[in-house]
């Protein structure tokens, strides 16, 4: 009779491409989002910004870029009123907001005879929750809690109304971009890039278990006592599973315990060959993969060297890609905020203002700028920031512009156009 063998691969992990979903069939009064699972969505972007330095760099350069030195206005009157309305540190907080969640938040808060806008402060967007829609067009309030992962602060929670929408003294300014098939809350534009971040996060737990463990190498267990039961044989790879597989147990060792040495299992090691090729290739992939997501023209903007740049110079490109950077992808960032906040002072009864955001050039331009033409760091700032200055972006004459609003959750709906 011939002899019964067996082998199993066990396939250790699979991701699948992150699909973000808004969960309106709930029970609950507001609309969880989550990727996989059902209100875990603030927090895996939160922990791909923690955990991948590429893509920290590239958030926390962005936001610095959208808020550059703080919002101002050429008009003289209304700046010191301007500063007190909106302190320079919820203004940074909600650029930061915006390119890390894709979303923000102002909380607005008016005076007793609700005419007025008193001051915007920053609400932190993770802890808000759109209240579902009920035979309207507009959300009507948002709730907040400090953990939506805690059952017990979740019954804590606050309604506040959305900008807008009542005549109580506080509201929510929600900011957000449009996005197909999404009405309640909308995507970082660095979204594509999220397994990318965890990719870089395992990487660094792999070479970090590795280092502390040896560099065992990757190794074949068999079981020389028989073909157990499938029931059996499935138990004996869910435990090597759990403790031997993933980044964080690379380079763990076993240990078998045996009758005699007959039964006594093998272990052969199997041999990868261009190990370390494989992961630099991995490394670089997934970094080049994070700066496309966030629509990165040159690394050096962010302090992030590659092996191949494609200009003559670092001064040459660093002022070729802030030109393209700005125009791309800067502003419409800032043109998000400054449309929102315009709505906000508008109907907060502070009129019409042209506010803009003061750029933040990188010294390099400034410096190269002035030595080819022979002027100060002073006038040539003021040259290239008028130059890269946001346009008027708080006019709001054309019904396209007035309609685009109630994407952002203001008060007027569809009907009203």
């Amino acid at each position: 009779m011939k002899q019964q063998q067996n082998f199993s691969v066990v396939n250790f992990t699979r991701e699948e491409v992150p699909i973000v979903t808004e969960d309106i069939k709930t029970r609950y009064q507001w609309v969880p989002v989550g990727i996989h699972h059902q209100d875990d969505y603030y927090d895996m972007l939160t922990e791909a910004y923690n955990t991948s330095t590429t893509n920290a760099a590239c958030i926390e350069g962005v936001a610095d870029l959208i808020y550059g030195k703080g919002l101002i206005t050429d008009n003289e009157e209304f700046s010191d009123t301007l500063a007190k309305l909106i302190p320079a540190e919820d203004l940074r907080r909600v650029s930061f907001d915006i390119k890390l969640y894709g979303n923000a938040a102002f909380q607005v808060m008016w005076n007793k005879e609700h005419t007025k806008i008193t001051k915007l402060f920053h609400v932190p967007v993770q802890t808000l929750r759109a209240e579902k829609l009920h035979g309207v067009t507009k959300v009507q309030a948002y709730y907040y809690c400090t953990d939506w992962n805690d059952t017990r602060k979740q019954k804590e929670k606050i309604r506040i109304p959305s900008f807008g929408t009542s005549t109580e003294e506080r509201e929510i300014l929600f900011i957000k971009e449009y996005e197909p098939n999404r009405y309640y809350y909308s995507l970082p534009d660095w979204i594509s890039a999220l397994q990318y971040s965890f990719t870089e996060a395992e990487l660094s737990n792999l070479h970090l278990n590795n280092i502390e463990n040896g560099f065992l190498p990757v190794a074949m267990v068999n079981f020389n006592n028989g073909v157990p039961a499938p029931e059996e044989r499935q138990t004996i790879e869910s435990l090597l599973e759990n403790k031997f597989s993933g980044t964080r147990n690379a380079g763990r060792f076993m240990v078998s315990f045996n009758d005699d040495a007959i039964n006594k299992p093998t272990i052969d090691t199997i041999p990868i060959e261009n190990l370390h090729e494989k992961y630099q290739y991995v490394a670089e992939y997934a970094q080049d993969r994070i700066l496309v997501a966030h629509r990165i023209v040159s690394p050096l903007l962010f302090g992030i060297r590659t092996a191949a740049n494609g200009f003559s110079s670092q001064a040459e490109e660093m002022k070729t890609a802030f030109s393209i950077f700005q125009t791309m992808t800067i502003q419409p960032f800032q043109q998000l905020i400054l449309t929102a906040i315009d709505k906000a002072l508008v109907e907060g009864g502070w009129g019409k203002q042209d506010l803009y955001f003061d750029q933040l050039t990188p010294l390099v331009i400034l410096s190269d700028t002035a030595e080819d033409t022979g002027e100060d760091i002073e006038t040539v700032q003021e040259e290239v920031n008028e130059s890269m200055q946001n346009d008027e972006t708080t006019e709001m004459e054309s019904e396209d512009n007035i309609r685009r609003f109630s994407d952002f959750g203001f008060t007027r709906n569809y009907e009203d156009l």
